[in-house]
């Protein structure tokens, strides 16, 4: 008898454990319901796009494309354009910044810093008949510079360290023919931006400017510099397409979105990218920047900040 009222006297207690046992269960199976990052709680992708130009020209040059990625993925799209290269780097690292439209040399750097990581998911492709993708050696049609052994003991511009085709390539073809640009040159500056390079050339700053192939044309089109007051006497060896990228650590749902919304061949996408000299993007595959890693290599340069 005593044995039983002990047993009663602990019912109770054991309900209430039990009581709690369950509310808890159900407050985590209520969380993981709900997980840190759902869908529903992200309504802006924010898009760093390369400084190649200012501001106020990648943004107007973009701007179509802008509004084409908002309206296919259904999500307010925030454009972001850092003074250089590598700050755009930085934003994704600090996590401001979702997805990101590299230049090559650009994605090997954030592949290596950027501590959540960084996935390739499409590469940009030229418009055709756009110029091949190269570092070329502009100088002043009277320069009196005719080739690359005629630049020796001049000034160059370079356009930013982290710039595949303003630095990396361009480092990298010289040393490939023997020519540390420090010996090399009297003088290795950096301009900044492609343009500014250009327009040190014709302002008689620096002699030679290192600058993307690719942006000569519209250069010329727009009336920076004129077709008969530049020549190149130097080009590097063809560079691989530009990888657009997002963090690695974003919801697989939303990664599907900006993945689609990227490789979807339609005409609104096609009419988006005009004037940027791209037609459309294709798939990304990692290994073909292993030249992009072996320039660095070859030119004695680390990926780093």
């Amino acid at each position: 008898m005593k044995m039983n009222q002990f047993l009663k006297s602990l019912l109770p207690a054991v309900l209430s454990v039990l009581l709690a046992i369950t509310i808890t269960g159900c407050g985590t199976g209520a969380e993981n319901a709900k997980p840190e990052g759902a869908v529903k709680i992200i309504d802006t992708i924010r898009i760093g796009l390369a400084p190649d130009e200012d501001a106020a020209a990648v943004l107007k040059k973009y701007g179509p494309f802008i509004q084409y990625l908002s309206k296919a993925t259904g999500m307010k799209v925030e454009p972001y354009i850092g003074p250089d290269y590598t700050a755009t780097i930085e934003a994704m690292n600090a996590g401001h910044l979702d997805v990101a439209w590299f230049g090559p040399s650009e994605y090997v750097l954030a592949a290596e810093v950027v501590k959540n990581g960084v996935e390739a998911f499409a590469a940009a492709i030229q418009a055709e008949g756009t110029l091949a993708y190269k570092t070329s050696f502009i100088v002043r049609a009277d320069a009196g510079i005719n080739t690359l052994e005629d630049m020796k003991g001049k000034t160059l511009a370079f356009t930013d360290p982290a710039s595949t085709s303003g630095h990396i390539f361009g480092r990298y073809s010289l040393v490939q023919r023997g020519h540390k640009p420090e010996d090399f040159f009297r003088q290795v500056i950096y301009s900044g931006s492609h343009d500014a390079g250009l327009l040190a050339v014709k302002n008689k700053q620096v002699d030679i400017a290192a600058v993307s192939s690719r942006k000569v044309p519209g250069f010329i089109k727009s009336g920076l510099i004129s077709k008969d007051d530049i020549k190149i006497v130097f080009e590097s060896v063809e560079i691989p397409a530009d990888p657009i990228t997002y963090r690695k650590d974003l919801p697989w749902e939303i990664k599907d979105k900006i993945k689609a919304a990227f490789l979807k061949n339609t005409p609104e996408l096609a009419a988006s990218l005009e004037g940027t000299g791209f037609a459309k993007f294709g798939g990304a595959d990692d290994k073909a920047y292993d030249l992009v890693r072996e320039a660095y290599k070859t030119a004695g340069l680390k990926p780093e900040l």
